[in-house]
């Protein structure tokens, strides 16, 4: 089994060779932000978790996997949950990743994060959302 940082450094190449740098740019340490032109011509954000301290998570549109089968470990993050919690303050909290809050796509929508644990994962994970149309993002 390939070291977590090594999974991730491999990751982040297979993004980088398939996937544009999001406008928001990707933060040094934390996470990677991208926007994935897929061969139906759709535009798809997707954010990678690449902080050593954390699995390898990438996180994309639900809508964008809903006939996804036989991929790796992934979990629900429904927009219904967002702001739910509240801080000593009062104040809601986002729920999720901080990377993600600002990015248009992704900020506020329905999301599912894939825990990849091989480059395999994340080859079948992005194998299926190059074949992703305009249509399934609606």
């Amino acid at each position: 089994m390939i070291a977590r940082d090594q999974l991730k450094k491999a990751v982040v190449a297979l993004l980088d060779s398939l996937a544009a740098e999001h406008p928001l740019g990707h933060q040094d340490s934390k996470a990677a932000r991208y926007v994935l032109t897929t061969s139906g011509g759709a535009q798809i954000e997707l954010m990678f978790e690449k902080n050593a301290q954390v699995p390898a998570n990438l996180w994309c549109l639900e809508k964008a996997v809903a006939r996804l089968v036989g991929g790796p470990s992934a979990t629900a993050s429904p927009a219904s949950v967002l702001h739910a919690k509240k801080n000593a303050k009062g104040q809601p909290l986002y729920g999720r990743h901080s990377s993600l809050e600002n990015m248009p796509q992704l900020g506020n929508a329905d999301l599912i994060h894939f825990r990849l644990k091989s480059l395999s994962d994340a080859g079948v994970v992005l194998d299926h959302l190059l074949t992703v149309t305009p249509a399934e993002l609606r």
